[in-house]
């Protein structure tokens, strides 16, 4: 037991204890140094800095161009109201309508990007269409014979003469028979072979009849001095064959005051239909407005790989209408 005493005051003696403090210390004071190095260096002791990882950036894909889609107009540079008619029928379709001046030659070396189809306005005595690599729809405004294979849309204004008649002499105002002055291109105009027939049927009471193609007087001065022979009331319309003398025929009437008679065209040339009056009451023609619209539907059908129907338009009567 005094043994064992001993040696317990020997291992906790005071100078044993003070040497063990200080190795104590000095080891915090050591790891306390090391800590503050390795704070300094920017990473933790005992762990090594992973490098930051490589960013891999995707490149972005390159926009795909779009195809443009083309409905080319040809032959359309003086019917205005065609062209808008295959433009408002265009919109919201995504297809761009591209109207080219030139006619059939301008055709012949059109060389499209993209999708195309293109819509041929014939007037006049048009030539025989060129070979194109891309789809055509033809619109024959003046009734010109096309190939069955090319599909189109043809005027025929041969009812367009007895629509008109039929609106003169039908006319509320008006009582049979019509009192009518009569203006022609020739004698032997089919228009006038219908005005013989309803004269001879006792409808029309002829008042007067002009023949551009062999009268001497022009016919402003034709009419201003047969209109003076009629006081107000004593007629009731003027005919014309065309829209050209039916403009004439407004002219003249409203420049003499007498807006009692009115003028009734059988034709929608000379801008007729655009220059209505309550004068100039009724044109009787082609509705290129209309024509426009229903050549483009049918080139979309074109453009789209579709088969294009042929069709025939009818005259239409535009009425005078007082605008809001």
């Amino acid at each position: 037991m005094c043994e064992f005493l001993d040696f317990y005051y020997y291992r906790m003696s005071p100078p044993c204890y003070t040497r063990r403090m200080k190795r104590f210390i000095t080891a915090i004071a050591i790891l306390l140094t090391l800590l503050l190095c390795a704070c300094a260096e920017g990473f933790p002791v005992g762990f090594a800095q992973s490098p930051a990882p490589t960013q891999l950036l995707t490149p972005s894909p390159s926009p795909t161009p779009e195809i443009p889609r083309v409905i080319a107009v040809f032959g359309a540079e003086d019917a205005d109201a065609f062209l808008s008619g295959v433009e408002d029928a265009a919109k919201d379709t995504g297809i761009e309508i591209l109207a080219v001046s030139g006619g059939l030659s301008a055709l012949a070396s059109y060389d499209p990007e993209g999708d195309a189809a293109a819509i041929v306005y014939l007037s006049g005595n048009s030539k025989a269409l060129p070979q194109t690599n891309f789809p055509v729809y033809v619109f024959s405004a003046d009734g010109q014979a096309v190939s069955a294979d090319l599909p189109h849309l043809t005027y025929d204004e041969t009812a367009a003469t007895k629509i008109a008649l039929e609106n003169a002499l039908t006319y509320p105002p008006h009582l049979s028979p019509v009192r009518m002055i009569g203006l022609f291109s020739g004698e032997g105009s089919a228009a006038y072979a219908l005005w013989q027939a309803a004269a001879t049927n006792g409808i029309i009471f002829e008042k007067g009849l002009f023949f551009a193609d062999t009268s001497e007087t022009p016919l402003a001065d034709w009419l201003n001095d047969t209109i003076l022979r009629y006081y107000p009331g004593a007629l009731d319309c003027v005919f014309a064959e065309s829209g050209a003398l039916a403009v004439a025929a407004a002219d003249v009437l409203a420049g003499l005051g007498r807006d009692d008679i009115e003028v009734f065209s059988a034709g929608t040339d000379a801008e007729t239909a655009e220059k209505l009056s309550p004068i100039l009451l009724c044109a009787v023609g082609l509705n290129l407005a209309d024509a426009g619209a229903r050549c483009f539907a049918e080139a979309e059908k074109l453009l789209s790989g579709g088969a294009a129907a042929s069709d025939t338009l009818l005259p239409e009567s535009f009425w005078y209408s007082v605008k809001p």
